[in-house]
């Protein structure tokens, strides 16, 4: 008889040698009895669902759900097939599918019976008894140090431990613990948290059995098998938020932009319609007669016509957004990134101080935006700022010059729309060239010393030096800065609209600082056209894409080049 491969417990030890599997465990065949439960369900909410009988669901997430349960019913018969078989694939499905309705139906009790909305209770009541806090603190104190007070240590314990226990029952008293807990019981036995608590419980216990060391000696799991569903196990929290918080709310974005959706009323598809109105085009149909009052009107004049229907056009807002945006990277880039090289080959010299000077350029980077835009927001003020109260006091000094009488200019920083996104230029560089400064610092500070040791041989001056040794070596790192960069201007936000708020819009004095993001913010959370912010977050996701793939190839033929 060929031996047996080693298996293992999912504890990791190894069982003891056996050369036959012995009797199936007592309670497998409710386990598969379970998981058939779990996919005949599965089964009938994919059909109920699909029919519209199920969920108040509509369009393309009725079929996306059904299409899920679907696939859950079919692992679910997979799993009870491999169950009865003996395979390790069945346990395997069966842990992760009860895993998986353990958190859903969890999840699902905890919801229906208010639990996170108690959660928030109680932390809006701990803030009237966080000061009881001192009182457990001081039982704690007496209780640990009970041993200095000598004969009297253990009266001296006893007295902490109470004082404390005194201080823990009055928080919770104060929370409102007590008062929870009894809704807590209250709510368990209604229907709607009964069946998916039940349902987690079930779950749970099989999970729990399958997970078992006998589990795994009867169906054979390796020591990889188990290392595997170990590591599945220990990653899913992650996994799970990530399709929870971020994979699927992208994919339902994705779907909104091609919809008409407020946010409250029920989606309405549109198809390319959102994406056409982005790019300032229109679709009419010739059949219906209303040439001039569909394409014509708001400006809209005729470009072509295709088949039955009528392409009108004109400039959006989204072009403004997009030259905006354009002009700032232009700008707002070469001023982020070529003073931190600069500032990087200073600091990377051994001079006095120069720690220092390091984490005080780093500072803005670090420093919350909201605090630096409120303080550029005061500096720029045209009458009490300090940047124009500099230039009257500078242009008083170049006064005093014999003939000299020149009028001080005084920039409306804020509200002149031909100055405005150049403030927030400033604004951007200022805070981004520390961050870049580190970037450059810690790709000199890589560079083989050799190299410079060789040229100082060779006669080379320090201009000479930096020229030819220090930038073709930062090349990788001046991609990776310019390319980061580039995508934080493409992204800019938050400082055009902590700069104008509250007096004017984040697009600023005739749209100067509107940017397809601060647009998206105007569309979707101020006139509640969620469909058409979802089109524009699509977009500029394709630009920075496209982008990004642009610098990565760029850095990859660097990298074959050398």
């Amino acid at each position: 008889m060929a031996d047996r491969p080693e298996t293992i417990s999912a504890s990791g030890s190894s069982p003891p040698p056996i050369k036959e599997r012995g009797a199936a465990p007592q309670w497998l065949m409710p386990v598969i009895a379970w998981q058939a439960v779990l996919g005949v369900a599965a089964l009938l909410g994919a059909v109920l669902v699909a029919a519209g009988t199920l969920w108040d669901l509509s369009g393309l997430a009725k079929w996306i759900v059904a299409a899920l349960l679907l696939v859950i019913a079919f692992a679910a018969a997979l799993g009870v097939r491999d169950l009865l078989a003996g395979k390790h694939r069945g346990r395997a499905i069966g842990i992760i599918l009860n895993y998986l309705v353990v958190v859903v139906s969890g999840f699902a009790a905890l919801q229906n019976m208010g639990v996170f909305r108690g959660l928030d209770a109680l932390g809006d009541n701990f803030f009237n008894v966080a000061w009881v806090l001192v009182i457990v603190a001081v039982g704690w104190v007496l209780a640990t140090q009970a041993e200095r007070f000598g004969g009297l240590e253990s009266k001296v314990r006893l007295a902490g431990r109470v004082v404390a226990g005194v201080g823990v029952a009055w928080i919770l008293l104060g929370v409102g613990l007590l008062p929870g807990l009894l809704e807590f019981v209250v709510r368990l036995v209604e229907l709607d948290v009964l069946v998916p608590m039940l349902v987690a419980v079930a779950a749970g216990v099989a999970f729990w059995l399958l997970r078992k060391d006998e589990a795994g000696f009867y169906f054979k799991t390796s020591r990889d098998q188990a290392e595997a569903l170990d590591g599945f196990l220990f990653a899913s929290p992650n996994v799970i938020g990530f399709l929870a918080f971020f994979a699927g709310p992208l994919l339902f974005s994705l779907y909104v932009s091609f919809t008409s959706w407020d946010g409250l009323t029920e989606l309405q598809w549109v198809g390319v319609d959102n994406y056409a109105r982005i790019f300032g085009l229109q679709f009419t149909s010739i059949d219906t007669g209303q040439l001039a009052a569909d394409v014509l009107k708001d400006g809209y004049t005729e470009l072509m016509r295709v088949g039955d229907f009528i392409i009108g056009a004109r400039d959006r807002l989204f072009w403004v957004g997009l030259r905006n945006i354009v002009v700032f990277g232009l700008f707002a880039v070469p001023l982020a990134v070529m003073p931190a090289l600069a500032l990087a080959a200073l600091l990377n010299q051994k001079l006095p101080g120069v720690k220092f000077f390091r984490a005080v350029y780093f500072i803005p980077s670090v420093a919350g935006v909201v605090g630096i835009a409120l303080i550029w927001k005061q500096l720029y003020n045209a009458t009490v700022g300090f940047i124009n109260y500099g230039i009257v006091r500078l242009w008083d000094l170049i006064n005093l010059l014999p003939g000299a009488d020149f009028e001080p200019p005084q920039p409306e920083w804020l509200s002149n729309s031909r100055v405005a996104l150049f403030s927030v230029v400033i604004v951007f560089a200022w805070q981004t060239i520390g961050f870049n400064t580190v970037l450059y610092l810690a790709g000199m500070q890589g560079i083989d010393s050799s190299l410079y040791e060789a040229a100082s041989i060779d006669g080379a001056g320090k201009w000479q030096t930096f020229r030819k040794i220090t930038i073709p070596m930062l090349r990788p790192t001046t991609l990776f800065v310019v390319a980061t960069t580039t995508i934080l201007a493409l992204q800019l936000f938050n400082e055009p609209y902590i700069l104008f708020q509250p007096q004017q819009q984040p697009s600023g004095p005739n749209n100067a600082t509107l940017t397809p993001v601060v647009q998206l913010y105007q569309e979707g959370f101020q006139r509640f056209n969620q469909g058409f912010a979802s089109a524009l977050a699509w977009v500029l996701f394709a630009i920075i894409f496209a982008i990004t793939i642009f610098y990565f190839r760029r850095q990859s033929e660097d990298e074959v080049g050398a």
